[in-house]
């Protein structure tokens, strides 16, 4: 049984390896991509007013 745990545990650990060296949430060379840009964000909405929920207190 020790040598399926240890055959498990080296490729466990080789598909760690191999998920570390791609890195994919770095990004390499180039400044990160915005969510939003362009016209659609200069500006923004209107600006809202909400009352807080809940109380009315009498």
């Amino acid at each position: 049984m020790t040598g399926a745990n240890d055959d498990l545990k080296a490729a466990m650990r080789d598909a760690l390896d191999r998920k570390h060296a791609n890195d994919r949430g770095v990004p390499k060379g180039s400044p990160p991509k915005e969510k939003a840009h362009g016209p659609e964000v200069v500006g923004g909405g209107p600006k809202m007013h909400r009352r807080k929920a809940g109380g009315g207190g009498s």
